[in-house]
């Protein structure tokens, strides 16, 4: 049946008021009463086909025009029922495809935004990571680079309050951080706060150098380390230290001509006894506790030398110089120390019986508790000489009273 120029332009005009009903959100439910419409055959499955009503979900507008369309060219001829049945069928047909479409885009949608998110996050994560946690510092123009963690991990050390937050923290144009320091020591401070440990620092000037650094990034547990450490190092070896083979064999070789040359050498406690000595050079040396019995010293320079707790039993020294020597709690019976210099020696509570400081210079020495029984001091200077609490002075020889 051809359609009537009326007829069309009505169906027309209600396609135009549907599309213009439907212009909100891109998923809209719409309503569509297929036409009542009169045929000679199959008058109840058009009576059904007038009453039912088709509620359909669309993803788009091109899909409501589609179907608004369709539906109104099936309209136009209702001859037959096979004209008016594949319109409902292609409707309940669309609806399906349209509802299944919308579903599988929907759960595809939701699984391709979790990834995404998923992914973005993991990103944003390891970008994160790497920008904050990676550190580059400046330390006296020497660069390092260390992780955030490795500077925290000392909670008592000026970097966790330093990169606690709370300080704003200026970077130079390369993205370090300046610190004003040391940089050739600040290795040790990284290791130390990496591995919890450092080498023995052989060089004194290089340990106190990171003791000092460490002090100021105030890492108490470093500083104990290396305290710690020195402790428990056994001491170092004395390159002044001799043996008495030493001596002996430095004795037996050398030539009048030639006298020893011992100065602050270490000969304490060693046993010297008998020995040739005249005019040695033992000035500082140190012979505290030395066995020095029947000694030949004539001559020899003993300034300043540590003679304390020494055995100089009928030794010689005359003419010796042992000015600021220290010969405290010594034992120099029977000695001579004639015309020896002993100016501000020291000779507190020595033993001095019979021994001879004849023409010896004393001048501000001190012989406080000293035992002078039967010393001589005949023209001995003793002007400035300390003799409090000496003992027997009155049995002293050319001491004038």
């Amino acid at each position: 049946m051809v359609e009537s120029p009326f007829q069309a332009n009505e169906n027309e005009n209600k396609m135009n008021d549907i599309i213009n009903n439907t212009n909100g959100t891109s998923l809209k439910q719409l309503k569509i009463s297929t036409p009542t419409t009169t045929a000679n055959n199959n008058s109840s499955n058009y009576q059904s086909i007038m009453s039912e009503e088709a509620e359909i979900q669309f993803n788009s507008k091109d899909d409501e025009i589609d179907l608004i369309q369709s539906s109104f060219s099936s309209s136009s001829s209702p001859s037959s029922s096979s004209s008016t049945s594949p319109s409902l069928s292609m409707i309940n047909n669309q609806k399906q495809t349209t509802s299944s479409s919308t579903v599988n885009n929907n759960n595809n949608n939701t699984i391709s935004s979790s990834n995404s998110n998923n992914n973005f996050t993991t990103f944003l994560e390891s970008q994160s990571a790497t920008s904050s946690n990676i550190i580059k510092l400046n330390v006296g123009g020497v660069l390092y680079f260390t992780s955030l963690s490795t500077l925290l991990s000392d909670s008592d050390s000026m970097f966790c309050l330093m990169f606690s937050g709370r300080f704003s923290l200026a970077r130079e144009s390369d993205g370090s951080i300046f610190i004003d320091r040391d940089g050739k020591y600040f290795s040790y401070i990284l290791n130390w706060l990496r591995s919890n440990y450092i080498p023995w620092i052989e060089n004194e000037h290089d340990r106190e150098g990171v003791l000092v650094e460490a002090r100021y990034y105030q890492i108490t547990s470093l500083i104990d380390f290396i305290n710690q450490q020195i402790s428990n190092r056994p001491p170092m070896p004395d390159k002044n230290r001799f043996s008495q083979k030493e001596i002996i064999a430095l004795v037996n070789s050398s030539h009048p001509s030639q006298p020893i040359q011992l100065p602050s050498a270490n000969l304490s406690g060693l046993d010297l006894s008998g020995l040739n000595l005249r005019c040695a050079n033992l000035r500082f040396a140190n012979l505290e506790g030395s066995l020095i019995k029947h000694c030949n010293l004539v001559e020899a320079n003993l300034q300043d030398a540590n003679l304390k707790n020494c055995d100089l039993r009928y030794s010689n020294l005359s003419y010796v110089n042992l000015q600021r020597a220290n010969l405290n709690n010594s034992f120099l019976q029977y000695s001579s120390f004639s015309s020896a210099n002993l100016s501000d020696a020291e000779l507190c509570e020595a033993s001095l019986q019979n021994a001879d400081f004849q023409n010896s210079y004393l001048s501000g020495a001190n012989l406080q508790g000293a035992n002078l029984q039967d010393t001589n001091l005949i023209g001995a200077k003793i002007q400035g000489t300390s003799l409090y609490k000496a003992v027997n002075v009155q049995r002293a020889k050319g001491l004038k009273r």
